[in-house]
């Protein structure tokens, strides 16, 4: 049965890698449960990430908006970072494994300039929390199912990154889901009219649904504003 629900990611040692604060929700249960569901298009991305034929993950969460302009009844994270600071992640060709790469019985050389041995040097934005937090129309049941395949949240989580403790999911008394004290909790599509209901000092493009990065995703939207130890940016 859907209703307001509280759903919170207690985190192992706060650290998740990304460059907002939003993480969410439905874009993470998405991807569980794309990997329950569809696990050869899950571990072989790039096999149908190039092409629109997206496969709809079927949420616990209420549908929202009207025709192409739906989205989930979730808000972003809604907990306020800590503290963020930038790592550095690298990559570099070991020279003592190039005797074992076959050029196909050609002579061959390692070009770490460019292509797929390129060296890199890539900034990471990594965020602290003690918890990330989100409000939702759902059902508790599959919900907090779902939830338990999750282990980590954000980017380079094979680097220990992201790390979840445990989840708890528990009703709540009103519905956050899109807005709290007349401010939006989640990219919201300016075109619903929702202007006269919600005050936003941020207006973006921004996707409205899971894959966020999908160009037929992106809407002129009421955006969350982002709170750094009680003032908001």
């Amino acid at each position: 049965m859907m209703q307001p629900l509280k759903i919170t990611a207690i985190m192992q040692d706060g650290r998740a890698a990304g460059t907002e604060p939003w993480f969410p929700l439905d874009s993470i249960l998405a991807a569980e449960w794309m990997r329950r569901n569809y696990p050869d298009a899950f571990y072989n991305a790039s096999s149908h990430m190039l092409t629109s034929d997206f496969i709809v993950a079927e949420l616990p969460f209420e549908r929202r908006g009207a025709g192409d302009d739906w989205y989930w009844a979730c808000s972003f994270n809604v907990a306020p970072p800590l503290h963020e600071y930038v790592m550095y992640w690298h990559k570099r060709f070991d020279d003592q494994l190039e005797k074992y790469i076959d050029f196909g019985g050609r002579r061959g050389k390692i070009d770490t300039k460019s292509a797929k041995y390129k060296a890199y040097r890539m900034p990471l934005v990594v965020q602290l929390f003690d918890y990330l937090e989100w409000f939702a129309i759902g059902d508790p049941e599959i919900v907090q199912e779902l939830c338990q395949g999750v282990t980590h949240i954000g980017k380079k989580t094979s680097q220990g990154l992201g790390s979840v403790d445990y989840w708890r999911v528990e009703p709540w008394p009103e519905d956050w889901s899109t807005a709290r004290d007349h401010r939006p909790t989640r990219a919201v599509p300016v075109e619903l009219g929702m202007l006269k209901e919600v005050v936003s000092s941020r207006v973006a493009q921004h996707g409205i649904r899971p894959p966020y990065w999908a160009q037929e995703h992106q809407r002129v939207c009421l955006m969350p504003e982002v709170e750094y130890g009680g003032v908001c940016k």
